[in-house]
């Protein structure tokens, strides 16, 4: 049974639709922080310029929120990552046919927990549908271990240049607000402590959340630069003729930090997924075509 055959399997379906639906658990956790974080973060600044006697309570609650951030949501949201990389992780092996690394990986996730979390994301055929040909269906036509690293390589290159517009997105948005409060703080003249304590701090939970966004959308996208150039060498020895052994080794390597990516792997919200998911997935197939045509001059 072929790697195309393996990734249309129903239990190999089921372990697609128990990951995404905890990616999706998770991004709604990060959207809350994000309400939290700026459009009411913002909005509570404004309430301390118009009514300056509720200062006091707006920044004890921006203190809040930068703690419930921290302690809160970011482990819930870390340990989602987990779960959801490890059924991945699953789904990887069974369909390319890699060993289970559990020194790397640690152990399965339980069937239960697949069950349970694909169930909740729907298994009829209108909510599968975009879990079906997650590799390209054209590594058919290529021999396993020439499919398993245009697969790899399929599973690094895409959201890269999304990561990197997004972490753009957010830079921007700090600078602009930064800007903004000076601007504000200099034409009213404010005093230097009033302005931090009042005004600044009620926007301190904007900050840590865009920050570590910005930064671990960056890391995300540096990462997947480097996991991509991996997976290149793994093809350069492919088409040289390296033995079969040896480079599944490689490619079980290569599959260990793919993992640990994933785990660090900030979620991209479902709006983005899908605006870009589209035209990502033609420039996917076109460069995994362009690696058979690669194998088959080689041949």
């Amino acid at each position: 049974m072929s790697i195309v055959q393996r990734q249309e399997m129903p239990q190999n379906i089921e372990l697609l639709a128990a990951q995404r639906n905890i990616y999706s658990r998770a991004k709604n956790i990060i959207g809350f922080q994000m309400m939290l974080s700026v459009p009411i973060a913002i909005f509570a600044a404004i309430v301390t310029i118009v009514k300056p006697e509720l200062k006091g309570y707006v920044a004890l609650w921006g203190i809040l929120v930068v703690v419930f951030d921290l302690f809160v949501f970011t482990p819930w949201v870390k340990k989602l990552r987990d779960n959801a990389a490890r059924i991945q992780e699953v789904f990887d092996t069974k369909v390319l046919g890699l060993d289970w690394n559990e020194i790397s990986v640690g152990k399965r996730p339980d069937p239960e927990l697949v069950h349970e979390e694909a169930e909740k994301h729907g298994m009829n055929e209108a909510k599968i549908a975009g879990l079906k040909k997650w590799y390209p269906t054209i590594i058919d036509t290529v021999p396993e271990i020439y499919g398993i690293i245009i697969s790899q390589r399929s599973n690094v290159w895409w959201d890269a240049r999304m990561r990197r517009t997004y972490a753009l997105f957010i830079r921007v948005i700090l600078v602009s607000i930064a800007l903004g409060l000076v601007g504000y703080g200099l034409y009213e003249k404010k005093d230097m402590f009033e302005f931090l304590a009042y005004i600044v701090a009620p926007l301190a939970a904007t900050y840590v959340f865009g920050y570590r966004q910005m930064m671990e959308h960056g890391d995300a996208a540096d990462r997947l630069d480097k996991l991509k150039e991996l997976s290149e060498k793994i093809w350069s020895d492919a088409i040289a003729g390296k033995d079969t052994v040896t480079l599944k080794s490689k490619c079980r390597t290569l599959q260990d930090q793919i993992f640990e990516h994933r785990r660090k792997n900030p979620p991209i919200f479902d709006f983005l997924f899908r605006w870009f998911r589209d035209g990502n997935e033609v420039l996917m197939n076109k460069g995994a075509e362009a690696l058979v045509n690669e194998y088959a001059q080689r041949s």
